[in-house]
């Protein structure tokens, strides 16, 4: 047998074997002052119909009323707990580690935690580390980009920063604002918040048909924004929280529809993908073809698929997890998950 074949045979017997609840969805709770998880589905649970699958039950990942210090004698080092954290980004790391990054513009802090699988392959959260407390009423949105470096915005201020990797490893989180009111009205009251390598995109809650309630820009350099999606006045919040799903943006605001467009502005409109919802909030994509949807009143998340090469609308949602009033949501990755499993192939040249 040739050496590719062995080693592509191993690579599929350790896929095989690891094959397990290994993914979680983790979402932000500011009604409960938590962070809460859940486990996705593993491949061999996708094969199993809907209806003989139950949705899981979500745990606590970090319980943001236990506070373990507070008042002025608090230190960067010591656990302040949570008021209200609505903002989150998890930044992976090799060997199953990341760093969870939590917004809480309730007190102005901006926090990270490592996190970690246990020996019951659950994830853990480790010490909470203050990064940043100058953000009173804004960083509600956070997108991490390929290179560890963190993007907010500031809705009421106008205003979309950056805290590059090098700054959230400093002493005192500095960072620079990269887009302002001041100087676009494309930067319409920005809210959700999303990036790959190259772009950053964001939803405009008192965006228009000019200025844009869903636009594109370089991440790298200052440039007029690329408005995707624009409605009426009528409909200012109907863009508010969004995800990257490869080439289509998938966005949510106060209604009860989830809509779905082209990332590189080629659809002529966006498109209603599911109105099945009682109000959604935050979106991620698993990396492979599936987009999960927190629905804050149903008290649920949900899945669909995402590898849309048109975006339409769906028949119907699957509901993975029964999770109080979720938020914002990111995936953490275990050790063994599919996606690092495929980052290893690809290092082997298999994949």
């Amino acid at each position: 047998m040739a050496p590719g074949s062995v080693l592509l045979l191993l690579f599929l017997r350790l896929a095989a074997a690891y094959d397990r609840p290994d993914r979680f969805i983790v979402a932000s709770s500011p009604s409960t002052r938590s962070i809460l998880w859940a486990p996705l589905p593993s491949f061999h649970d996708l094969t199993v119909a809907q209806k003989d699958r139950p949705a899981a039950t979500s745990k606590v990942l970090i319980n943001g009323v236990v506070t373990k210090c507070t008042g002025w004698m608090c230190s960067n080092t010591m656990d302040r707990g949570l008021e209200e954290p609505t903002g989150l980004a998890l930044d992976h790391r090799a060997g199953g580690h990341a760093w969870l990054y939590v917004s809480d513009p309730k007190v102005g802090a901006l926090y990270r935690y490592p996190v970690d699988e246990n020996w019951r392959k659950e994830p853990v959260a480790g010490h909470q580390q203050l990064l940043k407390e100058d953000l009173k009423d804004k960083a509600h949105w956070l997108a991490l980009d390929g290179y560890g470096n963190l993007f907010y915005t500031d809705a009421e201020e106008g205003a979309i920063s950056m805290l590059s990797l090098e700054d959230l490893e400093a002493t005192a989180a500095k960072g620079r604002t990269l887009y302002s009111a001041k100087k676009m009205k494309s930067v319409a009251g920005p809210a959700g918040i999303a990036v790959d390598n190259l772009h950053i995109y964001w939803a405009n809650l008192q965006g228009d048909k000019r200025s844009g309630t869903l636009v594109q820009a370089l991440a790298a350099k200052v440039e007029k924004p690329k408005v995707l999606a624009g409605q009426t006045d009528m409909y200012k919040a109907l863009s508010k929280d969004i995800c990257l799903a490869r080439d289509n943006i998938f966005f949510t605001g106060d209604t009860n529809v989830l809509f779905g467009i082209k990332a590189d502005g080629s659809s002529s409109s966006a498109i209603e993908v599911s109105q099945d919802f009682k109000q959604p909030r935050g979106c991620v994509y698993d990396e492979e073809a599936t987009v999960y949807v927190a629905d804050h009143d149903g008290d649920a998340i949900y899945s669909l698929p995402a590898n849309f090469k048109e975006l339409r609308a769906v028949k119907r949602l699957d509901k993975v997890a029964d999770m109080a009033s979720p938020n914002q949501v990111a995936i953490f990755f275990g050790p063994s998950s599919n996606s690092n499993l495929r980052s290893l192939a690809k290092h082997m040249g298999i994949g």
